[in-house]
């Protein structure tokens, strides 16, 4: 590779990440001189991730917002009240749980399940609660990630993972939580009983996939796949209210099929979400 090319490179990775270069629609150096193909395919791989991110960011302009009759479905007072949260958790769930060691116990006999990262939603670092809930609450995330990613498909969207950022809860937990969130119940949450979950909706990671490597067999093909994911993170965060546009379809659709009861938080960027009925298979 020539100086020449090697600083031009750097040069557009560094603007890149600054999230300044490719978000102003600016377009990839000139190609290389004649002579230098090896150049000319990395000015080539440039200019084909700027055209990318142009192209999502049309696709993303074309996304509707959520309609203001879309939001009032899943908020109060238009919303199951809490109270039916807490009927579903009596006849679905495991609790309320008592302690990090019941939690233990419980998934230990199968009754909790781990919650992972998956190609469908991310965990978020859960200061207030463990990553374990029921296997039909399991089930119920799973599903809401494939509907998640078709609506997606069909936007013809990159693909965003969902990201939890709280499961199950004990008092404990439930109790700290309150120190820091005014939305926390005062008595007992859905939470502890391993029903229910949170989903944020201003944090939008991109789900690499095989297809979005547009460098393969270049010297540099990792350094321009990641310069590619993180403008695809940047269009995400950029455009996190069509996002919150598309899942709020989704979640509405899911409680209209039975599958769950969800609430849209008035003090706090998540979606509440309680499994209504069994989806695990398992009884």
């Amino acid at each position: 590779m020539t100086p020449r090319l090697a600083l031009a490179l750097l040069l557009a990775l560094a603007l890149g990440v600054a999230g300044g270069w490719f978000a102003r629609g600016a377009r990839a150096p000139a190609p290389a001189p004649a002579g230098a193909p090896a150049d000319a395919a990395m000015m080539a791989a440039l200019d084909s991730v700027a055209a990318r991110v142009r192209s999502v960011r049309a696709r993303f302009e074309r996304v509707r917002e959520p309609l203001p009759a879309e939001e009032a479905a899943l908020r109060r007072p238009r919303a199951a009240p809490y109270r039916d949260h807490i009927d579903l958790a009596d006849s679905l769930g495991v609790g309320p749980v008592t302690s990090a060691a019941e939690i233990d116990r419980l998934a230990a006999a199968g009754r909790l399940v781990p919650l992972g990262e998956s190609e469908f939603y991310t965990i978020r670092i859960l200061e207030h609660s463990a990553p374990f809930v029921t296997p039909d609450t399991r089930a119920l995330i799973d599903d809401i990630g494939r509907r998640f990613r078709a609506a997606l498909d069909e936007e013809s969207l990159p693909h965003y993972r969902l990201t939890v950022s709280s499961a199950t809860r004990t008092p404990a937990f439930q109790e700290d939580l309150r120190s820091t969130n005014r939305n926390a119940t005062t008595g007992t949450s859905s939470h502890e009983y391993g029903v229910s979950f949170d989903l944020v909706y201003t944090r939008w990671r991109h789900a690499p996939a095989a297809g979005d490597s547009l460098a393969r067999g270049l010297p540099n093909q990792e350094r321009l796949d990641a310069l590619l994911a993180d403008r695809l993170d940047a269009l995400g965060a950029q455009y996190a209210d069509r996002l919150f546009g598309v899942l709020t379809r989704v979640l509405i659709d899911v409680q209209h099929d039975g599958d769950a009861i969800v609430l849209l938080e008035a003090e706090q960027p998540v979606f509440h979400v309680t499994v209504a009925r069994r989806l695990a298979g398992d009884g």
